[in-house]
Formats: structure tokens, C-alpha cells, sequence
């Protein structure tokens, strides 16, 4: 095996796929095992050529007592020799998995990144590389394998999510023994990577030998094939997604509205990527749904139901007759916002919800096109002052124009197919008796414009910005 070999690999790896960025401040973290320690001695060794700034990071995650403290001190007498500035930090794994629910690895693995990003600002970083190998990258595929995951979820470790980079993808761990025992390179051996208890032990030490024994001997390089053709179609799917977005949905101020007759017309494969990339958009990469949860919402929207309700993660699912509306929780309307009341002079005008202003005047004649929904005209010795405005309440019904009965506010909003996340913003006219005008949509049918009328009531609406 040739060892130069290995290095050239990584360092072409981080230039072909511009990890590092000349001028960079990159922070190592750094266990003390093999794998970060020649990824710590092979940036060091080429911190000149890439023209970067290095930091040392150990963590220490509490979990082996005296062993840990001793693998700080190595890590930090590493540094030490090679002029490094170094950087440690302590965690207390075990309790926060007990508060969290989690198993020790995903803890320590949630601690550990979210403390390495702290540091980062800290000490103003643009990169923190990571020791994951080729091995680790096939240790996760198997690992979303067996839960269920999909494609993105079988595609392996990035070599770049934000500011973390992995420039060991490209080889694997026992390419980094031999070439640290060829260079005579310290390292330690954390024991509890024996333990097969935790589920990438099981996999390393046992799942992966056996199918190499039993079943292909080319298992592991099969997996990084597969790993590679993946994220190539991965790729490509995922632009295909977005020109479907792009067709189908719609940006507003409260979220991502999703056309349900052209999600319909979609196949299973990409309504799924649909679902899943509107829920990123709104809760975050880093979230996910369950299978079962994207196909509830995949045959939902691509149904006939609607005015149902779905939330995953501080996201919420609004299924409307036409659209869905996918926005975060925090953009609900409150319950208390619902029956704002705001007093309209006549003449007079007032804003409402920061959304829009309603306007009275009184003229001798309508002047202006009765058809105007933004605007309506009622007999003003009809009307009952004082008016206000209002949204909707419980049991609300006013008589449509051209109807000689009253109907309710609810049952008119269906029939006018108002998505029901919109029906508690519009505005509503009121004098001391009945509704006049639901804003935008129908006046009522009281108090009209006659021949004998000496005074018209104008009230018109204006959208703010």
C-alpha cells in the first residue's frame, strides 16, 4: 500500500470538492484516535500549500473516567508539538441522553456538534473538519437501511453539511492504520469501540464481516458504488423537484402554498420529495418525517378531503379545497386575535391587522363601479352606526346579496372555497345589527342603493404596501 498515495487522495479530495477555501480557519476536533490524528498530522503537514489557519478541539464526553483525561492530555501535548492552538471542552454525555431520550450515540454525537459550532464563533472559524473515513460513511447507510430510510437517507455522510467538512470520505480506516505505523504516529485506541452494544460497533464488528465472509468479500466497496450512484441520482432528482415546486407552489407571507391538482397529476416518487422538501423548507433540514407521516400527507393532498389539519416539528399541514398551506406553528393566529374589534368612524378609516385599511365616506351618489369588490355602497339611512371591524365569530351569518335568507359565515366560506387558515384574517363590516360586507368577498343585501336615496354610504378597502 502505498502511503503517499493515500495523502494525495485527501488532499485532492479537499481541492477537487473545495472543502477548504484558502485563508480558512480550520478547526479539528480531535479524539485522540487514529482517524483524527492523521487527519490533525495531514493538515498540519499541508497547512502551508492550502494556506490555512489551524485550531486544535478535544471533547471530552465524560464517559471512561480516567481514560478520558488521559486522551485530553495526549491530544493536548499533540498540539502542543506542532505549535497549534488547542482548544477542549468538557461534556456531560449520560445526563443529557437520561433528560433527552437518546441513545449515548446520538447524545454525544448532538453534543459534540453543537459544542464544535460553538467554538467556531468563538474563536471566528470558517470550516471544522471531521475524521469520518469511507468505513463510517458505509456504517450509516446500513444504519438508515435498517430504520427504514429512503434515498437521501442511503446516500452516506456529506462530505460538506455548513461549516463541517470529512475529507477522510475518500479512504478508509484501515488505510489510515497503515499509514500511521509506516510514519510512527501515536494515536489512542478508545475501548468502547468494542463495545458492541452501540449499534455502529454491532454493524463494524460484526453485520459487515459477516456478509464479507458469508456473501461478498467486495461488500464494502460495492456499498461505497451504490453510495456514489446514489447521490449522483440524488442529485438530479432533487433539481427535477424544484422545477416541479417551482410549478407548483408558491411563497407567501405565511408559508408555501401547494397547488393540490397539480400535486395530483404528480407520480408517488416525486409528490413524496414534494412533501418532504416543502416540510425542509418550513422546519429545517435537520428535521425529517417518518415514512408513514409523508404518505398520510402524499394521499391527503393528492385525495379529495379537505380542512384537515396535519403538524410534524413545528410544522403544520393546512389541507384547503385547492391549495395546502405548509407553514410553522408559530405563524398560527391566536385564538384572542380572532375577534379584534376596531371602531370605524363615518366618514373616518382605520387599519386593520396591518394588512388593510377600510375606508367610509358619505356621497350624494355611488361614483365609482358597483362590481368592485374592494368596494361597496349601502343606503346610509339603513344602516346602524356605530360600525366596526371585526373577524369572524362563532355562529356569524349575514344575508349574501341577491339572497332573501340569512346564511352562515362558515358555510359561505366554503361555497366561496376560502382555504380555512385564511377565513380568520378577512375582515369583516358590522354596524350594531347585521354584517354589511365581508371585505373583498360579498356585501349583504341590506340597505341598498335605491332611487329615493339621499345619502350613500361608500366603504372601500386598500391593501397596506
Amino acid at each position: 500500500m502505498n502511503v503517499k498515495n493515500i495523502e494525495n487522495r485527501v488532499i485532492g479530495c479537499i481541492k477537487t470538492n473545495r472543502l477548504i477555501t484558502s485563508g480558512d480557519k480550520v478547526l479539528v476536533a480531535v479524539s485522540g484516535g487514529p482517524d483524527s490524528i492523521f487527519l490533525f498530522n495531514l493538515l498540519n503537514r499541508y497547512k502551508k500549500e492550502l494556506s490555512i489557519e489551524l485550531f486544535c478541539c478535544h471533547i471530552n464526553h465524560n464517559l471512561r473516567g480516567e481514560v478520558s483525561k488521559k486522551e485530553e492530555t495526549f491530544v493536548r501535548n499533540v498540539s502542543k508539538s506542532m505549535g497549534i492552538q488547542f482548544v477542549s471542552r468538557s461534556i456531560d454525555v449520560l445526563s443529557y441522553s437520561k433528560e433527552m431520550h437518546l441513545s449515548i450515540e446520538d447524545a454525544a454525537r448532538k453534543m459534540r456538534l453543537k459544542v464544535l459550532k460553538n467554538i467556531a464563533d468563538e474563536i471566528n472559524v470558517q470550516k471544522i473538519a471531521l475524521g469520518h473515513t469511507s468505513d463510517d460513511s458505509i456504517e450509516t447507510f446500513f444504519l438508515n437501511l435498517f430504520r427504514g430510510a429512503g434515498r437521501k437517507g442511503l446516500s452516506g455522510i456529506k462530505l460538506q453539511r455548513e461549516i463541517f467538512i470529512r475529507p477522510l470520505l475518500c479512504i478508509s480506516k484501515k488505510e489510515i492504520t497503515v499509514f500511521l505505523k509506516e510514519n510512527n504516529i501515536d494515536y489512542r485506541i478508545d475501548v468502547t469501540n468494542w463495545n458492541r452494544d452501540y449499534r455502529r460497533n454491532f454493524i463494524r464488528r460484526e453485520i459487515v464481516p459477516l456478509i464479507e465472509e458469508k456473501i461478498n468479500s467486495n461488500l464494502k466497496a460495492n456499498i461505497l458504488q451504490l453510495i456514489s450512484v446514489i447521490n449522483n441520482e440524488e442529485e438530479l432528482l432533487s433539481k427535477v423537484t424544484d422545477e416541479v415546486i417551482e410549478n407548483i407552489c408558491k411563497k407567501t407571507e405565511d408559508g408555501i402554498l401547494v397547488e393540490r391538482d397539480g400535486f395530483r397529476t404528480l407520480k408517488p416518487a416525486l409528490q413524496r420529495r414534494v412533501v418532504m422538501k416543502c416540510f425542509e423548507k418550513i422546519a429545517g433540514k435537520n428535521k425529517s418525517l417518518k415514512f408513514k407521516e409523508i404518505e398520510a400527507l402524499r394521499n391527503t393532498i393528492s385525495g379529495t378531503s379537505s380542512g384537515l389539519y396535519f403538524s410534524y416539528h413545528k410544522s403544520e399541514f393546512f389541507i384547503g379545497a385547492d391549495t395546502v398551506l405548509v407553514r410553522r406553528s408559530e405563524t398560527v393566529i391566536e385564538k384572542a386575535e380572532k375577534c379584534d374589534v376596531v371602531k370605524l368612524n363615518i366618514p373616518g378609516d382605520v387599519q386593520f391587522k396591518e394588512c388593510c385599511s377600510i375606508i367610509t365616506s358619505v356621497l350624494k351618489n355611488i361614483n365609482g363601479n358597483i362590481n368592485d369588490k374592494k368596494c361597496v355602497y349601502f343606503n346610509l339611512s339603513e344602516i346602524h352606526p356605530p360600525l366596526v371591524v371585526r373577524t369572524r365569530r362563532n355562529g356569524d351569518k349575514f344575508s349574501p346579496f341577491g339572497m332573501n335568507k340569512k346564511k352562515k359565515i362558515k358555510d359561505f366560506f366554503i361555497d366561496e372555497k376560502v382555504p380555512f387558515w385564511e377565513r380568520d384574517k378577512i375582515p369583516l363590516v358590522v354596524d350594531t345589527k347585521d354584517i354589511l360586507w365581508i371585505v373583498g368577498l360579498r356585501r349583504s343585501d341590506l340597505a341598498k342603493v335605491g332611487d329615493k336615496t339621499e345619502r350613500v354610504l361608500k366603504i372601500e378597502e386598500r391593501q397596506i404596501g
